[in-house]
């Protein structure tokens, strides 16, 4: 923490804080982009150059830009829901191995032997996955409004920073679940 104000911390902070979903999705959907249109159009000078086929190279490695962002756009956008998935699978993997640890008597008697073990983790994770995948907004409105308070409290004396945190936190969650509000049911630019 300073002692001073720091401005550029102070303004990336509120700008997380305001518009960290909309920011997460447009930052998702702009590295897939970039990622896409520069696999493809190395992918188009490699085969351009093999071939000689060199007065094509601006034409050829333009649309595979092109065709790449959007194919790159898609691919994240899977990716993020896969990993959110992934994610939740091993919480739920990790809640399923506590609890038996447990050790409590009436979770035993549900899981029958020989088979019942096996079922008994395959549910838990994948509720956990659906779970989270599901929660996905949730968690990402979280996380944001937590590191733009994070960021915010950095930029700002100390002696501040200790109260306006869980205010500006909290804050931050109604705004971000206001402006998801605000565009509709799907939020900003959210598909699926």
């Amino acid at each position: 923490m300073s002692s001073t104000f720091e401005p550029v911390l102070i303004v990336a902070g509120l700008t997380l804080c305001l518009f960290g979903w909309v920011l997460y999705w447009a930052g998702l959907r702009l590295v897939g982009a970039l990622c896409g249109a520069l696999a493809t159009a190395a992918i188009a000078v490699l085969i351009i150059m093999a071939g000689g086929w060199d007065r094509w190279l601006w034409p050829a490695c333009g649309g595979a830009a092109i065709l790449g962002a959007i194919v790159g756009v898609f691919l994240i956008k899977r990716a993020h829901y896969l990993l959110f998935f992934l994610a939740g699978a091993v919480l739920g993997l990790a809640a399923a191995w506590a609890v038996e640890s447990a050790n409590i008597e009436w979770v035993k008697s549900l899981i029958p032997e020989p088979y019942g073990r096996p079922v008994y983790y395959v549910v838990f994770t994948l509720v956990g996955g659906l779970l989270v995948l599901l929660a996905n907004r949730v968690i990402v409105v979280i996380l944001t409004a937590f590191g733009g308070t994070l960021i915010f409290s950095l930029g700002v004396p100390s002696r501040y920073a200790i109260w306006l945190f869980l205010p500006l936190f909290l804050a931050s969650l109604l705004v971000q679940t206001g402006v998801l509000s605000a565009l509709g049911e799907r939020g900003a630019g959210e598909e699926e």
